[in-house]
């Protein structure tokens, strides 16, 4: 059984920021949980900022798809761990040049 919820988005699409942030408004989203917003933006054109209001659906997950999320969450966390064992290091010389070029990029544009 659903449950119809308010939600703002903030979204940007430009140089400093690529973001979409969604606050669910009265509801304690817990693990299994899902929601689904209702009339979203899709498309948000380069150099652009929105920030949108409306209703979402929200679905309360069964006590067994808790118990499966909580119990095989642990073991699927390590895919995001990236571990290199690289032997070169990153010189402050090098952050220094790519600041200076980034830098330079915003003021051509």
């Amino acid at each position: 059984m659903s449950r119809q919820v308010d939600y703002s988005l903030d979204m940007a699409n430009t140089w400093e920021n690529l973001y979409a942030h969604v606050d669910i408004q009265g509801v304690d989203i817990g693990p299994g949980d899902t929601i689904k917003l209702h009339r979203v933006p899709v498309d948000l054109p380069y150099g652009q900022k929105r920030f949108v209001q409306g209703k979402a659906s929200y679905f309360k997950a069964s006590v067994m798809k808790k118990w499966f999320i909580k119990t095989f969450s642990r073991f699927e966390i390590t895919m995001l761990y990236e571990v290199s064992f690289s032997s070169t290091r990153f010189s402050k010389q090098r952050a220094e040049q790519i600041n200076q070029h980034i830098d330079n990029k915003r003021r051509t544009l």
